[in-house]
């Protein structure tokens, strides 16, 4: 009987540890990803710029996928993740991620945890 309690404690302590750790491994993962697809749309604004006579100042991703510059909607990293415009694209604009920031000035993960 009490090996048993020892095994259930030395469980119960493994996952007071790992629980927390896979909670930041996923967090990064997501804000990884979401960096993932500023990059996408980054890259995208970018070739619409450069094929194009017009530049394009603000992010339309409908104008993007027109334009096959973009296969298809980009599906966030998260369900609160909105991604915009951060200043002028055709100039030192950037996207940015409403949970997750700009890959430049990242979101601190551990702010809300």
């Amino acid at each position: 009987m009490i090996e048993l309690m020892i095994v259930i404690a030395i469980i119960g302590i493994l996952a007071a540890i790992a629980i927390p750790n896979f909670r930041k491994a996923r967090q990064q993962a997501r804000q990884k990803a979401c960096f993932a697809n500023q990059r996408v749309i980054m890259g995208a604004v970018e070739m619409y710029n450069m094929d194009s006579n017009a530049m394009m100042s603000t992010y339309d991703e409908a104008k993007l996928i027109a334009g096959k510059y973009l296969k298809s909607s980009i599906v966030p990293a998260e369900k609160d993740c909105t991604l915009s415009e951060e200043g002028d694209l055709a100039k030192e604009g950037v996207i940015k991620c409403s949970v997750h920031g700009t890959i430049e000035a990242p979101t601190n993960l551990d702010a809300g945890s």
